[in-house]
């Protein structure tokens, strides 16, 4: 009895001081992000891109507007998080973004995966602004768990084009970065309705989003794996890419920058979301090194342009 109540206390203890670690390592504190070189202002009509954290992004031409991977609410707890506490879309914070940047009525929300930290107000932000929500069947769940109505849901298959406005999404398979291979895998088989915990939002398939527009075109590129051969049809002037743990520089550029033949790179996916939008922006603690790779990047390709972008801010992608 006395070995076992021995071995209980140490495996408690151990689950303990794994928590206070993981809970010191959220709030330690990190350098801020290299500086951005890009400009914060957009000419009038030309097609713009607003980074609104992790691998959000608003895409605007005119009155047509898309927005991919929107994640406004980023649990305002990280002990919360750590123990896998449910949590739902703040509205309140959803709105007061979506009228910071000028935001009645969206054409589409896409979703590259159905993480929390890509799809949570998804749904909600689908809802708001009269948007189609489009994704996989794992974020038609989310969609569904949210109110929207079947008219407003569009699952996606490999190669799918969805028109939105002046905007043309294409949907090309990819694969989420990481040694994990993108846990909490699996999909989300019915729908979903918040409050939720983190990890009942499963990856369910992961997609790189090609986005045509009037002035060019984008690729949206959230989380740093890739299916190798499958951007072979596509050309994108400008790439959002996740830099989230890359496993493989040479290979990743390879397979997504150069494939697409992109001479411009934003770095997305770097921030830390368990900080609100509405502190100030650190790269998250593990699995990131902004700096490093905007230097092995230029290094490795110098006639490619590799930034970051300011937060909430549009710029134009008019080439």
């Amino acid at each position: 009895m006395r070995t076992l109540r021995r071995i209980l206390f140490v495996a408690l203890t151990g689950i303990a001081l794994g928590a206070v670690a993981l809970v010191v390592w959220l709030h330690w504190p990190r350098p801020g992000p290299a500086p951005t070189d890009v400009a914060t202002t957009a000419a009038d009509g030309a097609t713009t891109v607003t980074w609104l954290g992790v691998s959000g992004a608003l895409l605007r031409n005119g009155d047509s507007a898309v927005m991919i991977d929107p994640f406004f609410t980023r649990r305002p707890d990280k002990l919360g998080l750590v123990l896998n506490r449910p949590v739902a879309p703040d509205e309140a914070r959803v709105r007061a973004w979506l009228k910071r940047l000028g935001v009645q009525r969206l054409d589409a929300v896409a979703v590259s995966h159905s993480h929390y930290d890509h799809a949570l107000d998804a749904g909600l932000v689908a809802r708001l602004t009269g948007a189609r929500l489009v994704g996989s069947a794992s974020t038609a769940n989310i969609g569904r768990g949210a109110g929207l109505p079947e008219s407003r849901i569009v699952t996606v298959a490999p190669g799918m084009a969805v028109d939105a406005g002046a905007f043309t999404l294409r949907f090309h398979p990819s694969r989420h970065a990481g040694a994990t291979g993108g846990r909490p895998r699996g999909t989300i088989d019915a729908p979903l309705t918040p409050p939720a915990t983190a990890l009942a939002y499963r990856l369910g398939g992961a997609w790189s989003i090609a986005v045509t527009h009037p002035d060019g075109s984008v690729l949206h590129h959230g989380s740093a794996g890739f299916e190798p051969g499958a951007l072979r049809a596509v050309r994108a002037d400008t790439v959002l890419l996740g830099v989230a743990m890359i496993d493989d520089l040479p290979r990743y550029l390879a397979a997504v920058v150069d494939t697409v033949d992109a001479d411009q790179v934003y770095a997305v996916h770097w921030d830390d979301f368990t900080r609100p939008l509405s502190a100030p922006l650190q790269p998250l603690p593990l699995g990131v090194d902004l700096p490093g790779f905007l230097s092995a990047a230029r290094a490795a390709r110098p006639g490619i342009r590799f930034a970051t972008l300011p937060l909430g801010q549009p710029v134009s992608l008019a080439r």
